[in-house]
């Protein structure tokens, strides 16, 4: 192509808007991409001795990158002699424009920013090649209208070979890099400095959060008083993070960026100062009661001591909620949920316990109703805690289960801003990917777990879902059966057998599916069992239907009365105790579940409709001179006028078709 061409491409494709900024890297531009109808930008190397064969290699592998925290590499040009690379416009104000209009950040906000960037540079640094930023300061992060951040203007050229190093920013360049810019202007090479590596990076992030912790930017010599300075700022913990990022020797930083990612987000349980003000407020406790006993307490003591008072009990209250969840008490869990808004309106770990509770009983749009308008839409709660990411979390995985994948995708994206880096949320980001035809996505997705640290029980049950959503049956099962064998966490062991019967059940193996579903309920403990009761129950069912043997009725009646004795009963449990016992030719055990379905539950067309079949059946045994239809046709007038009241979405019941044919039998008969 010629440079004309060339030219003609930068012109035809792109108008410029303005200048961005400029720097030993390059003039940056704000640019409008006229055939996507976007703004991008479009940055133009100085240099003059770049090598465009490697760049146009290097700017291809990273059109390839993909990460929330990171724009999007979108061209590669080369007109008269000039290098641009063209880039997502990313929305937002950088936080050197925020340090200068004084803005002040919160120790919270820091360390989800602090985690955030690690992950982008994680991300990076385990591309093959691996790339490294080189230039990360305040000026190269955007803050997002979102409240997320954006790493922004990373070189093309640094990758971890032999690249050259055009420059350093002054308080934010390692001293090994620091070194090579002034190597490379020297006729004399310095020893021991030929080339910087990822934890160059690191040092730059430790520096770059040191000043927007205190407001200062670093001199080239650390002292401790900057130390100081920052534990004043934030706290000893988030110092002591930072701190080892700004180690002068390169070999005492963190190994890696998911080393200091680990090391943000562990800040709140290390805090030193967190936990001395916490035995500060026993001692202040202990002392007011003191005061209080020599009746010498202040008015302000006495409000401080009724606000902990009230922590104190709300934490009480949650801890027995929690306990109730665990053990299944749902209706407990509940009222506990209630009484801890009472005491603490603002308290948001009741409101995670209550969304989790109703997580487990299945009762997902419920799940997702609770978090959209008791949680986000109250103003009373912080919801920029930490929690947030395992409350979207919850709401993914309440999507994922109503097979509502997109919305799932969507609420895992809202885990990720909050600073929910956990691998098993990124296995099930990727699950939920690949169930909506993003297997490819869902494969990055699943390999950036496993650089976060994801077991290996976890990767062959994503795995399996991958293939499971690609209808790859065997290898689906060969990859849940490894899982299963290696894995010491039921809760995935669980999910793995469940996975399992449903592939059987899929390919039309019932006895196979079940006899899967009576090993996981021979292996997995009584708690971790009701998904598994659930499908034993159905399986029985099915093949009692499809080979008449009523021994697996009989079974399935007794897995019914587990699940009652373990609190998990639901109207359904009822509903289909009533069916077995009269398929069993068992009337007043089958009565006897429908007159507790009547106390439980209230009046109800379905259980006078069951009524009227038993009526039908009993008279039917009768010789025609016994039979008296006359209990039929009122439970069946019952049941039609509840059916025709409680019907809902035009949603039509077969067996009421079947009830009224029936009805119209009897009553042309001359029974009635």
């Amino acid at each position: 192509m010629t440079m004309e061409n060339e030219k003609k491409i930068l012109s035809d494709t792109y108008e410029i808007l303005g200048v961005l900024g400029s720097g030993s890297g390059g003039i940056v531009y704000k640019a409008y991409h006229k055939r996507l109808q976007k703004e991008v930008v479009l940055k133009k190397m100085i240099s003059k001795n770049i090598n465009v064969n490697t760049n146009r290699q290097e700017a291809d592998i990273l059109k390839h990158l993909n990460h929330m925290y990171l724009p999007q590499v979108l061209d590669f040009l080369e007109v008269d002699d000039d290098i641009y690379t063209v880039m997502s416009f990313i929305p937002g104000e950088s936080f050197k424009d925020l340090l200068k209009r004084g803005v002040k950040f919160s120790q919270r906000d820091l360390i989800r920013w602090g985690m955030q960037l690690c992950s982008a540079l994680y991300y990076l640094h385990t591309q093959n090649p691996p790339i490294i930023h080189s230039d990360i300061k305040p000026a190269n992060i955007m803050l997002t209208p979102q409240g997320n951040i954006c790493l922004i203007d990373f070189n093309i050229s640094f990758f971890m070979d032999d690249s050259t190093v055009l420059g350093y920013s002054d308080g934010y360049t390692s001293p090994e890099q620091y070194i090579i810019a002034l190597d490379k202007k020297s006729l004399h090479s310095i020893p021991n400095h030929k080339s910087i590596d990822e934890k160059s990076d690191i040092y730059s992030v430790g520096a770059t959060f040191f000043h927007l912790a205190t407001g200062r930017k670093l001199g080239k010599r650390i002292s401790k008083d900057d130390e100081m300075l920052l534990v004043e700022n934030t706290s000893e913990a988030f110092a002591a993070v930072i701190m080892k990022a700004l180690q002068n020797d390169s070999q005492k930083r963190y190994r890696n960026a998911l080393e200091m990612f680990q090391a943000f987000q562990g800040i709140s349980k290390k805090d030193k100062r967190y936990r001395r003000l916490i035995h500060r407020q026993w001692i202040i406790r202990g002392a007011l009661v003191c005061i209080l006993s020599l009746s010498i307490i202040g008015c302000g003591y006495g409000v401080h001591l009724i606000k902990l008072e009230k922590l104190e009990k709300y934490n009480s209250i949650v801890e027995k909620q929690t306990d109730s969840r665990i053990e299944g008490d749902y209706e407990e869990e509940e009222n506990l949920h209630k009484s801890a808004i009472e005491v603490y309106p603002s308290g948001l770990e009741t409101y995670y316990q209550n969304a989790c509770a109703l997580y487990q009983q299945q009762r997902y749009r419920d799940c997702i109703s609770f978090i959209d308008y008791d949680i986000l839409k109250n103003e009373k709660l912080d919801l920029l805690n930490t929690r947030m990411a395992d409350i979207y979390y919850l709401k993914a995985e309440s999507y994922f289960e109503l097979e509502e994948y997109q919305n799932a995708i969507d609420s895992f994206e809202h885990v990720f801003e909050y600073g929910g880096f956990v691998s098993e949320y990124y296995r099930d980001y990727a699950i939920a990917l690949a169930y909506n035809g993003q297997i490819k996505r869902a494969e990055e997705v699943l390999n950036d777990a496993i650089e976060y640290g994801l077991e290996n029980d976890s990767v062959y049950f994503a795995k399996g879902e991958i293939e499971h959503s690609e209808a790859k049956m065997n290898e689906a099962l060969t990859e849940f059966r490894q899982c299963i064998e290696i894995t010491e966490n039921e809760e995935l062991k669980t999910r793995a057998y469940v996975l399992l019967s449903k592939i059987y059940e899929e390919q039309g193996d019932i006895l196979q599916e079940r006899t899967v579903l009576l090993e996981a309920k021979s292996n997995l403990s009584a708690e971790n069992q009701m998904l598994i009761l659930e499908r034993l129950i159905q399986a029985d069912i099915n093949l009692a239907e499809n080979a008449g043997q009523t021994g697996l009725r009989d079974e399935a009646i007794q897995l019914l009365y587990e699940v009652i004795d373990r609190g998990w009963d639901t109207y359904d449990t009822y509903d289909n105790l009533a069916i077995l016992f009269q398929k069993q030719k068992n009337q007043t055990e089958a009565r006897n579940v429908l007159n507790k379905m009547i106390q439980m539950f209230g009046e109800d067309y379905n259980i006078d409709k069951r009524f009227a079949f038993l009526e039908i059946e009993e008279q039917e045994v009768l010789d025609n001179m016994s039979r008296d239809y006359s209990e039929f046709a009122r439970y069946y007038k019952m049941a039609e006028k509840l059916y025709y009241e409680q019907l809902k979405d035009n949603n039509t019941d077969v067996e009421m078709g079947l009830l009224e044919n029936i009805y119209q039998q009897v009553k042309s008969g001359g029974w009635l």
